[in-house]
């Protein structure tokens, strides 16, 4: 597990050095999620035992503006930048009979985007994320995964805007077509509404989520974040396919104290719904059912710490 640490780290630091040499972060937060012992769920068919599960998860996520460009003329941007994310998974488990989940799950993910604008109402974002996603036990080019797309924004006034376009991925070994959804919308002063869909996050991630400017330093919002990630595991006696699909559907609270430069972020929740399955890296196998294990609706408890510089 050390070893693994330390090979993720190095990863983590041979992508940042080139990036902050000539770009700026615009935006870093350090989070952690807990959830507390779990009751485990096998398939209905499997022989195995009742058993717990601890799950925890750290996160590192960043933005880095690389450049940007303001034609004075027209009032049109145009901005390149990363987004940069990496999640460590615990699994402390009992109770099983065989190991059917990894003790520790790895996801090292570099999204490069450029925003152009064609004229005041329209807008587009292309992105490409490349991300390693594993166990660290064998690692080979199944542990990589590709997500690129593009999504049209119509802005319709200062406090609306939509935008929708397409996205693919290679989860299944081929690139897979999948819908792309964006909304902002500001509401009253106060509140806003905000859908993304997929989120800046590992996999394939959604959020859709409220938040309620209580002050200039305290804002509170209310989220549904559902994601799938896969990671490429090591097969065992009772794994015996590559492909762990594994799927989250947290619901959390939280708030976001603002002072100077950074934000406190504590959150509570729930994951309503947690499953995870073995598969085939192959698009043939797309519809194929796979026994499906899973842990109890449990408590989230989370708290994240968030630098974004001010405009000064």
């Amino acid at each position: 597990m050390k070893a693994n640490n330390v090979l993720l780290s190095g990863l983590v630091v041979s992508i940042f050095s080139p990036l902050v040499s000539f770009a700026q972060i615009s935006e870093l937060e350090v989070s952690g999620r807990f959830h507390p012992s779990s009751n485990y769920t096998a398939p209905a068919d499997s022989v195995s035992k009742a058993g717990k599960a601890i799950q925890a998860e750290l996160n590192l996520t960043t933005s880095v503006n690389i450049h940007t460009r303001v034609n004075q003329e027209t009032g049109k941007v145009h901005a390149l930048g990363a987004n940069i994310q990496a999640r460590y998974t615990s699994f402390s488990r009992g109770g099983y009979h065989r190991q059917i989940l990894p003790a520790d799950l790895y996801c090292l993910n570099l999204g490069l985007y450029y925003y152009s604008m064609f004229s005041k109402k329209w807008a587009y974002n292309v992105f490409l994320n490349t991300a390693v996603n594993s166990d660290l036990k064998q690692v080979d080019w199944n542990d990589a995964f590709v997500t690129g797309g593009v999504v049209f924004i119509r802005q319709f006034s200062p406090n609306f805007s939509l935008g929708f376009g397409a996205i693919v991925h290679n989860n299944l070994g081929a690139f897979v077509p999948w819908p792309a959804l964006t909304v902002d919308w500001k509401m009253g002063g106060k509140f806003k509404l905000e859908i993304r869909t997929p989120d800046k996050a590992p996999g394939i991630a959604h959020h859709v989520g409220i938040s309620y400017a209580a002050s200039k330093s305290l804002n509170l919002s209310f989220a549904f974040q559902p994601e799938v990630l896969s990671y490429d595991i090591t097969t065992n006696h009772d794994i015996r396919n590559r492909l762990m699909s594994f799927w989250q559907l947290p619901f959390t609270l939280s708030g976001a104290f603002r002072t100077g430069d950074f934000e406190i972020i504590p959150r509570l929740g729930f994951t309503a719904l947690r499953k995870y399955a073995y598969g085939e890296k192959k698009i043939a196998e797309m519809f194929t059912e796979y026994p499906y294990h899973g842990l109890a609706t449990n408590l989230i408890f989370g708290i994240g710490i968030k630098y974004k510089p001010l405009k000064r």
